[in-house]
């Protein structure tokens, strides 16, 4: 049910959530802090027993949510990380940006892609005409010409309008756009931007430093990238300094660090750092909005040699 869901739809659903958890007229959220409170506090006096029946308490609430159907498990993981640290509000909230941007970048995406799209369709349909016309070609050869010449694009535009409905087929698209140099580099800096953020809330509710490198890489979206995080958590839990292993792990490349005085104290440099993440990532998302669709222009030449292979015949 939730595949066919649009990003817009579901900024709308995760900003209604948030706004329903400050209203103060209902009890979840205070539930939910009231669970997470006692199994934190269970943790550090060590008392598992009491620490699984509030887990227990967790389990159900999350076993309600799956079956209901509305959330999708990657987003289950950032809810079960909100009801870990005692703060599901904020991450309706976070889900809820994550969609803006999504709707915000297919808008961007749609509207840079009018005039490329209308150039190569022109050209797909007006250079058999022409050759029709000058009986260059005859009435068979100009359908089959225009039909290939538009078939690529045809293709494309499918591929686009299908990949939402269909979970496995956006998973195989977003598995081959972390191959392409450049996009790759973008969506890994979006993935370390919820890492970034899944720390801080961590640090924020009083959890060691491994425990809360460990379970932000385990909340993140699934990705091949992920094991970068997995490897940073093993290392510091190992022994290692948080700052060099950070550095060695890639995260920060290509970002700007904000300075030392501005990062305040140690608790609040994973926030910082998801900040100074999250404003890459808007470059880089407005960047890639228009410069893709003039990838479409690469058919042009495509649609050129097909009617000279025609003509040639």
């Amino acid at each position: 049910m939730v595949s066919g869901f649009s990003p817009a739809q579901r900024f709308v659903l995760f900003q209604s959530l948030y706004q329903a958890s400050q209203s103060g007229e209902n009890n979840w959220d205070q539930v939910v802090a009231l669970l997470s409170k006692g199994q934190q506090a269970a943790q550090r006096a060590q008392l598992d027993s009491v620490a699984a029946q509030f887990a227990d308490g967790q389990r159900v609430v999350m076993d309600e949510l799956r079956e209901g159907g509305v959330f999708l498990e990657w987003e289950l993981q950032f809810l079960q990380l909100g009801l870990a640290v005692g703060n599901l509000a904020k991450m309706y909230l976070r889900l809820a940006e994550h969609y803006r941007l999504q709707a915000e970048f297919q808008q961007s995406l749609q509207s840079h892609a009018r005039w490329p799209l209308i150039m190569v369709v022109a050209c797909a349909v007006l250079l058999p005409a022409w050759g029709l016309a000058a009986t260059a070609f005859s009435p068979a050869e100009a359908l089959w010409v225009g039909v290939l010449g538009l078939l690529p694009t045809i293709l494309v535009c499918g591929l686009l309008t299908l990949a939402p409905r269909f979970r496995p087929l956006q998973e195989g698209i977003a598995l081959l756009a972390y191959r392409v140099p450049g996009v790759a580099k973008a969506l890994t800096q979006y993935q370390s931007y919820h890492f970034m953020n899944h720390l801080a809330d961590c640090i924020a509710a009083g959890f060691s430093l491994p425990q809360a490198l460990k379970q932000s890489a385990r909340r993140l979206p699934h990705a091949s990238i992920n094991r970068r995080y997995h490897k940073l958590a093993a290392e510091v839990e190992a022994g290692g300094v948080f700052s060099t292993a950070l550095l060695r792990s890639g995260i920060l490349a290509g970002v700007t660090l904000p300075s030392v005085s501005n990062m305040g104290d140690a608790k609040q440099v994973p926030a910082q750092l998801g900040l100074a993440i999250h404003r890459v990532c808007e470059d880089q998302l407005a960047f890639w909005s228009a410069y893709l669709p003039c990838l479409l222009l690469g058919l042009l030449p495509y649609i050129a040699l097909l009617n000279a292979w025609f003509l040639g015949r």
